[in-house]
């Protein structure tokens, strides 16, 4: 069969694999022969069958007496057979006494069963009586509490296949064989390496310009999650001959180099390149969005493996390539752990890719939904928050609200009770950590409007929002009772308040909003959907009325008004930085950035839940948990939060 060489065309996950499997770079490395005790994780390459039966022989299940049971028929409390006690076995010994119908032999835990028993009696249902006989208080039937040879493992039955990958309940059976060593494929040392300029390794100062190294850290320790040992070789910089030197050097000792960053097409991008200077360049780029620029290389019978540099795309490929690729060489399946869910949201995609799509499950009313949240490639803690990794078709370019949808699932789905999704707080994670829900309520921040349309649409549990309204003045309760369906579908249950800023940098005199636009400053603005987002606009409205000019027009002037940030750290961060002169934000981030600042309003953080979930434990908990002076406790950690007299009462609807 003619080989393919896949290179500057974009190929599929399973077209990329079978690539490395017609290249044979994913056949198993060899086998040896190791100690027990060094075969944890490891993978078997042979089939063991049990040499032996288990358990050895037939053995007491209990402390008793072994007793023939026509000897003890129809005995009771008030009957009991009297029988001699012909002597003892004891755990470890053969036994040299035989039972009849006349006798009893005491017995313990684990003990060999003596000849012509057949049943034994439990010592709660026994009594001595003058050291030679015993009275017994009930019958037994045929084989009771006796475990008889190869009853649990029988000799020359199958034990594990091969490819079994061994744990630590394998390796106890094992042991109880009698085996002391195993045949295992022989491991393949793998090195892992970061590229970027912009990286400086974890514990080191952060400059202006640079990010920690997450990839490194994160593949390493996936693969160790799943019993494979790797190397790590910290950061090079984005220069192909130090690349290239390092990447000779790896391979003199090394079956598999794994890098991240750098593989794009780009004049920076120097991965590919160098994998074609020490080797052979296969396939560069899958059919996947975000993971597009993965490169896969060969050097002799080494493999290369390039994945992107933002940690979204690296993780996913790392689940839908890395580890498949690397559980064959190990001389086994990875088989990922999916569900399918009905996704929350429709999409429309262009067709030949396949769509990676973080989201949260949930389940409501007994059916599983798989809910999207947007995030960027080089997001962490969405990753980190997410429960899996919706696939989208590559075939299909729109997937429609509803549709059954396969997810890889990388977090316990199982141990969770419910989702919180909406507006973002900085308290939010404290009170669930202070309820002890963390691991039952997965909290996202998504903007209030999405949050509150994700509740109405029976989605996700709470959804936390600070609306308001600007014909009444007023926060969140007008919002679901103008909406019919959210007004049947969901409660309002009041939390706290948070103060409400005008935030600058020291050296900025400021008034207010009015200042920002007339002297040209700069402004950070928040999100679309964000509660934050409709103050602004409420306050600019009142500019735009004051000075009779269109509410577009000032929407123009104010230079950076299409800036929009996610959260209000964002917003101080900006600000801070000096990508921003000015911005709304609650006190708390302008504070913990040393920032100025001018208050605004106080608004209103309450939480819309939907009715259905009230059934759920982990949602009444977190109802109870915004009890006033629970709030307040919570609260005095912050700047600017305040605990409201009716937190934890509905308001609304």
């Amino acid at each position: 069969m003619e080989k393919r060489k896949l290179f500057h065309r974009l190929v599929s996950v399973e077209e990329g694999l079978e690539v490395l499997e017609e290249e044979q770079l994913l056949n198993p490395l060899g086998i040896e022969e190791v100690n027990l005790q060094k075969a944890l994780y490891r993978v078997l390459a042979d089939d063991i069958y049990a040499p032996i039966d288990y358990p050895p022989f037939d053995r007491s299940e209990v402390d008793g007496y072994a007793v023939n049971i026509k000897s003890v028929e129809n005995a009771d409390e008030l009957n009991p057979a009297v029988l001699k006690i012909a002597g003892k076995v004891r755990i470890g010994e053969f036994p040299k006494i035989e039972v009849d119908e006349k006798n009893a032999v005491e017995i313990d835990t684990g003990a060999m069963i003596p000849r012509g028993t057949s049943g034994i009696v439990m010592e709660e249902y026994t009594k001595r009586k003058e050291n030679e006989y015993v009275e017994v208080y009930r019958s037994v039937y045929t084989g009771e509490n006796i475990s008889f040879a190869g009853s649990d493992i029988a000799k020359g039955e199958l034990l594990f296949s091969r490819g079994r990958v061994l744990d630590h309940i394998d390796i106890g059976i094992l042991s109880s064989m009698g085996i002391n060593k195993v045949k295992v494929y022989i491991e393949p040392k793998i090195a892992i390496l970061s590229t970027g300029n912009e990286l400086v390794p974890p514990g080191s100062d952060l400059s202006i310009g640079k990010i920690y190294d997450v990839n490194a850290y994160m593949i390493y320790s996936l693969l160790k999650a799943h019993g494979i040992e790797s190397d790590m070789f910290g950061i090079v910089q984005d220069k192909e001959d130090i690349l290239e030197e390092r990447i000779r050097e790896l391979l003199k000792s090394y079956d598999i180099i794994i890098t991240s960053g750098g593989t794009s097409a780009g004049i920076d991008d120097v991965v590919y390149r160098v994998f074609d200077r020490v080797g052979e360049v296969l396939i560069h780029g899958f059919k996947l969005k975000p993971g597009k620029p993965t490169v896969l290389a060969r050097s002799g019978r080494k493999l290369l493996i390039g994945l992107p540099g933002f940690p979204f795309s690296s993780l996913a490929n790392s689940l839908l390539i890395l580890l498949p690729a690397l559980f064959k060489i190990r001389g086994t399946e990875y088989r990922a752990k999916t569900k399918k869910a009905s996704i929350a949201v429709s999409f429309r995609k262009d067709i030949g890719r396949r769509w990676l799509v973080p989201v949260l499950l949930n389940s409501i009313d007994k059916k599983i939904y798989a809910i999207p949240f947007s995030t960027s490639s080089g997001s962490i803690m969405m990753v980190a928050r997410a429960d899996g990794i919706a696939l989208l078709s590559e075939n299909k370019d729109v997937i429609e609200e509803g549709s059954e949808v396969d997810v890889v699932v990388f977090n316990s789905f199982e141990d969770k009770e419910g989702i919180i999704m909406g507006s973002h707080d900085l308290m939010l994670p404290d009170i669930l950590k202070e309820s002890r829900l963390e691991a039952k309520l997965s909290y996202i921040p998504v903007g209030s409007y999405l949050g509150l349309e994700l509740v109405k649409r029976g989605f996700i549990d709470i959804a936390p929002i600070h609306l308001f309204d600007e014909n009444t003045g007023t926060y969140n309760a007008p919002f679901l009772n103008k909406d019919p369906v959210l007004k049947s579908s969901a409660l309002l249950v009041r939390g706290y308040s948070r103060k409400l800023v005008l935030a600058f940098r020291e050296g900025t005199n400021l008034r207010g909003l009015e200042d920002v636009l007339e002297s040209g400053l700069r402004f950070a603005n928040r999100n679309k959907g964000s509660g934050t987002r409709m103050y602004v606009d409420y306050l600019l409205k009142r500019i735009s009325a004051e000075k009779g000019v269109d509410f577009k027009k000032i929407t123009r002037e104010l230079k950076g008004y299409e800036y929009n940030l996610p959260s209000h750290n964002s917003v101080a961060a900006a600000i801070s930085q000096g990508r921003a002169d000015a911005g709304v934000c609650i006190e708390h981030a302008a504070r913990i950035y040393g920032l100025r600042y001018i208050p605004l309003a106080e608004e209103h953080y309450d939480f819309a839940v939907n009715r259905k979930s009230l059934e759920k434990n982990a949602v009444k908990t977190f109802i109870d948990s915004l009890e006033f002076n629970k709030i307040k406790k919570i609260a005095e950690r912050y700047f600017g939060y305040i605990a409201d007299s009716n937190a934890g009462k509905v308001i609304c609807c």
